[in-house]
């Protein structure tokens, strides 16, 4: 596995759903995953390959460890990452996300906010969700056929 099985499984052009644990691996160069989540982030997104969107639920999950420190730098870092990174869209909770997230819940009984980021990406039409969370394969089976999982420990080891 590696960059090239990476970048298959993240077609050109489709869209993807960036969660909580990519995120986190992106700003912290310790995590193993951290080569293919920095790919993800600063060559397929940043590029335009891969248009990617954050749910308002990750949004707050990667905000938390800056805030453990204080509102310095860090939190402002990704704040500034969130608002400003080329390619990267921070979307609401609007209500759409919200319908979707409830049908969500009433279907599969999902967690709420499991449901919120699902349902957002479905909303906005991403094709996977990029994740480092081994639980989301098994979450995401009931709804396979409208949004994939890409799992980074798959793609390891990563040049």
């Amino acid at each position: 596995m590696s960059q090239v099985s990476l970048e298959r499984a993240l077609p050109n052009g489709h869209r993807i759903l960036v969660d909580s644990s990519t995120l986190i691996a992106y700003f912290n160069r310790g995590e193993l995953v951290w080569p293919a989540a920095a790919h993800i982030v600063d060559q397929l997104v940043w590029s335009g390959r891969n248009p990617a969107i954050v749910s308002m639920v990750t949004a707050m999950e990667v905000l938390v460890r800056p805030l453990l420190h204080g509102p310095g730098e860090p939190y402002q870092h990704v704040i500034d990452f969130l608002g400003r990174f080329p390619n990267i869209r921070a979307v609401p909770i609007d209500l759409p996300v919200a319908q979707e997230a409830a049908s969500l819940r009433a279907t599969y009984r999902f967690s709420a906010p499991d449901a919120l980021v699902i349902a957002t990406g479905i909303v906005h039409q991403v094709s996977c969700l990029v994740t480092n969370d081994g639980n989301w394969p098994t979450k995401l089976h009931p709804v396979a056929g409208r949004i994939r999982v890409c799992y980074l420990t798959n793609h390891l080891p990563f040049p």
